[in-house]
């Protein structure tokens, strides 16, 4: 097989394993029906809390500055509440034992401040054996925190002017929703109802808790993905010209193609330099990747519709070349090259280099369309009570 075939048979490859996808998405898109979303990542509608200040249940004055560089967990409540308000501090005592060891903070915030007191705010905590330091009763002026409600988290809270008798219906309506909080902005809602929700809640905050130099890896690994697709291009044009490429028709035979002198051509060492830094620059991106995903687990993509098959034929796509492709093709044609056997080597070669930068290019479309992809208005169904 000439070299041009195996550049054919490299771009097949990535052709077919592409509809090989699409089809897969779209029979599972046919096939299943979508679930309703427990989960509101508010992206670029999240609001910053502003300025505040409050009390905790122990006393101390809470304001702004202490929720700067911290992830929390805020539940709405009330301790003369008997119908959700058990239920959802239930909830937040669960979240309480599934994120120990990590630096997500937990925040009860009293939609009755002017009965929920820190000296009865302190009584409800200890019924709920909730850790001081890791969940914090709140407790302030109604205006404030109806207005940190209302405007900043987008829920509902209202005083119920006329409570059935029984206890049917609350004293004061409010929402039962649990809201994520990045230092200072109000980053998801999550039904308290639900489990999946619940789940995905968790793994959230604690990704976002995670030490700064780990959130940044994906910034990285993209970077180190578009760094690989340039050294992998560069170091093609360079072995492009015939009378540089070892083991071309034009060329002499294959024993003095493998002597030392072909290796002396200014066009091949730049090729070999090249090669050599995306072989490094992969390496440390696998190492990066593992590192990354030991520590925060996967990330939900967040578009919906077409978009959404677009992204999982894309992801598909790139994780089945990256692992069953890339990985045996690059060392198969590294083989060749320190053996010398170039004839093989530009052969192998040829089919590894439209595979590889496929995986490459395609690393950094997936980093694009899952931490940057605009998040569209999220629908008045999440601004209600529920």
């Amino acid at each position: 097989m000439s070299v041009s075939g195996s550049y054919r048979r490299g771009i097949l490859i990535v052709v077919f394993t592409v509809l090989a996808s699409a089809a897969v998405v779209l029979a599972g898109a046919r096939s299943g029906t979508v679930p309703p979303r427990a989960a509101q990542d508010l992206g670029d509608q999240a609001e910053k809390l502003g300025a505040f200040q409050l009390v905790e249940r122990s006393g101390r004055k809470i304001s702004e500055t202490d929720f700067a560089d911290r992830v929390c967990i805020v539940s709405f409540i009330f301790t003369r509440c008997r119908l959700s308000c058990p239920r959802i501090t239930s909830v937040m005592k669960s979240l309480q034992a599934r994120l120990e060891g990590s630096d997500v903070l937990l925040v009860s915030l009293s939609v009755d401040p002017e009965y929920d007191t820190p000296e009865v705010l302190a009584k409800y905590a200890r019924l709920f054996e909730a850790d001081p330091e890791r969940w914090w009763f709140l407790t302030g002026s109604r205006p404030l925190i109806y207005n940190l409600i209302q405007r900043r988290f987008k829920l509902s809270v209202m005083e119920n002017p006329a409570p059935e008798a029984g206890g049917k219906a609350e004293a004061i309506a409010h929402s039962d929703r649990l809201a994520l909080v990045d230092r200072g902005r109000v980053a998801g809602l999550f039904d308290s109802n639900e489990p999946a929700a619940l789940g995905s809640l968790v793994e959230q905050a604690k990704r976002r808790a995670l030490p700064g130099w780990i959130r940044s890896l994906p910034t990285v690994n993209a970077s180190l993905n578009a760094l690989c697709a340039l050294f992998l291009i560069v170091g093609w044009s360079f072995i492009r010209s015939r009378d540089a490429v070892p083991g071309s028709p034009s060329g002499s035979d294959a024993k003095a193609l493998a002597s030392a002198s072909v290796l002396q051509v200014p066009r091949v060492r730049g090729h070999i330099v090249c090669m050599v830094l995306a072989v490094l620059t992969s390496a440390i991106f696998l190492g990066f990747y593992l590192v990354y995903h030991y520590h925060a687990g996967s990330m939900p993509f967040r578009g919906q519709g077409p978009i959404r098959w677009l992204y999982f034929t894309v992801l598909i796509s790139h994780t089945f070349l990256a692992t069953l492709g890339v990985v045996p093709l690059v060392l198969l044609t590294l083989l060749r090259a320190l053996q010398r056997d170039f004839s093989r080597h530009r052969l192998i070669a040829a089919t590894t280099f439209p595979i590889w930068v496929y995986v490459s290019v395609t690393g950094v479309l997936i980093y694009l369309m899952l931490y940057h992809l605009p998040v569209a208005d999220f629908p008045r169904y999440w601004t209600g009570v529920r």
